[in-house]
């Protein structure tokens, strides 16, 4: 009885340490392309960049991540994720702490390609990690910890960093965040170790479940293009919400980035309590908390089209929180519901496709986003895209089971959604295209 109490503690033990090193680890990585979004004015000044060379270097960052998440994560379902964790925050925190060292729009974009790599890399090795060291029914709370920490991440970014970059310069400020990366894999080479495999996976389905591979089903994909539509209205609010206050509300400079923050906030303070909720009263559904959060979003991203300049700034701050609670914090009930579908043996696979669709989502979006506005003159088009987005990821989500029943049943045919989810996604689809020909 002693010796179990003792594996059991150890076990709570190591699995917090694990939470830790993989929330370090996606902090520093995405802080680098949060600053970007809270450094705009100041990058657009020094370097003379339009807005679409502004998306360009978030668009970038993502392509960068492209390429690398499904390899990496066929190598963690085989090799382990301790090693691949350490080597990428290397190669990533080295090319941005020589930032200061470049002076040209083109070195600026190879570091964001090479950060970028870093950054899908780590976010599937860190999803990978909790999937295998955390039960099933605490898994959601745990992404959503993570997940938490990319809040935090933008938080930072919106508040810290342009004090920072106006006290020793941008080039200066990201630096700084190239030396966390690398002090993030010291701290993983010292304490981070991987799950013994001799032994089922503590989030593992059960054994009828497990023995299939299930990441080509259907569900999976409709769930895989949810992230690219969603991921897209995230990082484009998050790379464009300072420019538009600043340009089309007038905030000065110095404020434009704290709504930002505000949004960020927001998010940190609901991705926890998501996960929990999903784990405890919902017993393991995924699908409707992403619908809510998606529907959120939406009349969020309309209201902040719609309303006059002279609105309330209690109003505004009100509407980007909204979205931040929503449109901000999705990401950790997406992974955990992509490993759970994939299953124990292809975890790392079916957490890279996830990943590889939640980048380009990242990438052509806010590209899309600055040439609408770079072309029209103004943000309407632009936010109608976005509206557009999650209009058709919130529909998709219809055809993506996720009650445990269905998670542990035999493979078989799947359901179409709901007749009055089809409908009302028709509704409002008609309604969004009926604005948009009276605008």
């Amino acid at each position: 009885m002693a010796h179990r109490s003792a594996k059991a503690t150890a076990d709570v033990c190591g699995r917090r340490v694990i939470l830790v090193l993989a929330s370090l680890a996606q902090f520093v990585v995405l802080l680098v392309v949060y600053s970007v979004g809270a450094l705009a004015p100041l990058l657009r000044d020094s370097l003379h960049l339009s807005r679409e060379q502004i998306g360009s270097l978030t668009a970038l960052f993502f392509i960068g991540a492209i390429p690398a998440s499904i390899p990496v994560g066929w190598l963690a379902d085989r090799l382990g994720v301790r090693g691949c964790l350490i080597a990428v925050q290397v190669v990533s925190g080295l090319a941005v702490s020589a930032i200061p060292l470049l002076h040209t729009y083109r070195g600026f974009l190879a570091v964001m390609f090479l950060a970028g790599v870093g950054n899908g890399t780590v976010m599937v090795l860190t999803n990978k990690a909790l999937y295998d060291w955390f039960p099933r029914e605490r898994l959601a709370t745990a992404m959503g910890t993570k997940f938490f920490a990319i809040s935090f991440a933008g938080i930072v970014a919106g508040t810290a960093m342009p004090a920072l970059a106006l006290w020793v310069g941008w080039r200066q400020a990201f630096a700084v965040v190239g030396g966390l990366t690398l002090a993030s894999a010291l701290s993983a080479l010292l304490l981070y170790r991987d799950q013994p495999k001799d032994g089922p996976s503590p989030a593992s389905l059960p054994a009828s479940a497990g023995r299939r591979v299930r990441c080509l089903d259907r569900g999976f994909w409709c769930l895989a293009i949810v992230g690219f539509l969603f991921a897209g209205a995230q990082f484009s609010f998050i790379t464009y919400l300072a420019l538009f206050l600043h340009e089309t509300w007038g905030v000065p400079l110095a404020l434009a980035a704290g709504p930002l923050a505000l949004a960020q906030a927001g998010a940190s303070a609901s991705r926890v309590p998501y996960g929990w909720v999903s784990d405890h009263w919902l017993k393991g559904e995924r699908t409707p908390l992403l619908r809510g959060m998606g529907v959120l979003a939406m009349a969020a991203l309309l209201a902040l089209l719609l309303m006059p300049k002279g609105t309330s700034p209690l109003v505004l701050s009100a509407v980007i929180l909204l979205f931040g609670m929503s449109g901000l914090s999705w990401g950790g009930l997406y992974n955990t519901l992509a490993a759970e579908r994939a299953g124990r043996a292809a975890a790392g696979v079916g957490l890279g496709i996830a990943s590889t669709f939640f980048q380009v989502g990242s990438t052509v979006t806010p590209f899309l986003f600055g040439y609408l506005a770079d072309v029209t003159g103004a943000y309407t088009a632009s936010w109608g895209l976005l509206v557009l987005w999650l209009l058709l990821g919130v529909g998709l989500l219809g055809w993506v089971q996720t009650s445990p029943v269905m998670r542990e049943a035999p493979a078989g045919p799947h359901p179409l959604p709901q007749p009055g989810m089809r409908l009302w996604s028709v509704c409002l689809g008609a309604a969004v295209m009926v604005w948009f020909q009276a605008s």
